[in-house]
Parts: C-alpha cells; sequence; structure tokens
C-alpha cells in the first residue's frame, strides 16, 4: 500500500511558499494528515492566499487542499472605498484596455465584476486585478465573452495555437465542448502548462480551460 509522507509534503509546501511568496508566506501554517493539507494563517490580498493553495496542489501526494488563510482587513474602509479601489486597479493595469468595460461592485467585502471582454484570458485579467485589491474576501466574475464560435473551429483554433506554440505537445490533447477547452496528457515543464493555458484562454470564443496535464516527472510526498 502507497504511503503519504505528510511530513515531506508540509515541508516541500513550506519551501515552495518561502520561495514563491517571500515575506508574504511569514504569517501561512501548514498540516498535512493522510495527505489532506490545511493552510491556516494571513495574508493581505485574496491573490496570496489563491497562490499558497495553487502551490500547496502542485506537490506531489496532495489529495486536498483545505484553504482556511484570512484576508488582513482594515475595518475602517467601506465598501465604496473598496469599490473604488478595485475600479481604479482595472483602469490602471497596464492591461487596461483589454479590460475597459469591466467594472466592480463591493458588497461586505465580496466584489462582483460585471461588462464584456473579447476571451478568456482577458476576463482572468480582471479577476486577477481585482484579487490584488487589499480588503478583498472574494471575487465573483459575471463578465461576459463577446465572441462566439462553434466547437469545432475553436478546436480547429486550438490546435492550430499548440501547433504553433514552441512547446512539445505530443502527449497533449484538447478536446472542446461548448467552449470549455480540456487538456489533458503530459508536459515537460511547469513553465510549459502555464503558457499553454495562458495562450489558449486568449483564443476569442473559449469560455473556460480546464487543465489536467500533468508533469512527467513531479516532487511527491509519496513513498
Amino acid at each position: 500500500m502507497v504511503k503519504i509522507n505528510d511530513g515531506l509534503i508540509e515541508d516541500t509546501i513550506r519551501s515552495a511558499l518561502a520561495k514563491s511568496m517571500n515575506i508574504s508566506s511569514k504569517d501561512i501554517k501548514v498540516k498535512s494528515f493522510n495527505g489532506i493539507v490545511s493552510m491556516q494563517g494571513f495574508v493581505n490580498v485574496l491573490a496570496e492566499k489563491n497562490k499558497a493553495e495553487e502551490i500547496a496542489y502542485k506537490v506531489g501526494g496532495v489529495k486536498e487542499v483545505r484553504n482556511n488563510i484570512t484576508i488582513s482587513l482594515d475595518g475602517d474602509t467601506t465598501d465604496k472605498e473598496l469599490t473604488d479601489l478595485v475600479n481604479s486597479n482595472l483602469r490602471n493595469s497596464v492591461f487596461k484596455n483589454r479590460i475597459l468595460s469591466v467594472t466592480a461592485k463591493v458588497s461586505g467585502g465580496n466584489v462582483l465584476l460585471v461588462g464584456d471582454v473579447e476571451t478568456e484570458r482577458d476576463r482572468q485579467i480582471a479577476i486577477s486585478e481585482a484579487n490584488k485589491t487589499f480588503g478583498i474576501r472574494s471575487v465573483v466574475s459575471t463578465i461576459n465573452l463577446a465572441s462566439f464560435k462553434d466547437d469545432a473551429s475553436l478546436t480547429n483554433d486550438v490546435n492550430m495555437i499548440l501547433m504553433q506554440s514552441k512547446i512539445n505537445v505530443n502527449d497533449i490533447s484538447a478536446i472542446v465542448i461548448r467552449g470549455k477547452v480540456t487538456l489533458s496528457g503530459y508536459a515537460e515543464k511547469e513553465e510549459d502548462i502555464n503558457r499553454l493555458v495562458t495562450i489558449i484562454q486568449s483564443v476569442p470564443g473559449i469560455k473556460e480551460v480546464n487543465n489536467k496535464l500533468k508533469l512527467h516527472t513531479i516532487e511527491t510526498g509519496i513513498s
């Protein structure tokens, strides 16, 4: 029977957090039991909470991540002030020309994004910019995609993008159903996986990318 090395999982996650998030990870506590990881502590922005969970899921042997990290809040900041801050982040983003029609409304520290964009990548950019706002608890997107193509056309577009990516995609397949792409198979590097997801999100008409890609070799907490 495969044995889960919880100590190795915890050490690997802590090391990855420190490397990727630096001082932002100092107040994050990590505990693993049979591969189920619990994360507690404090961070300043939602983007950091999401990043910590993403890092934990990349460690081999992790079955589930229970993210109980709390966002540090300034109790004197009103929803109107937070709304202004989020919209300011959107308008001052380096990608502002891609998310011009997106606006935010904050209630109870929770952000609702509305508007229209051309691609799924643009939608993810808007969510990411909102996540960077200090004091935000969560971000919900109701952003619409302006572009529409049938699945056959989208499949052709995605496969063309894969072939032009200069990444080894011989062991990768993409299936499009109702505008949603599922990527499966194996990639050589974590950077390749992130790059492929990003470029496919940029295909007009793609609504969502379900990333099931795995690395040929990964760190593991299984012994």
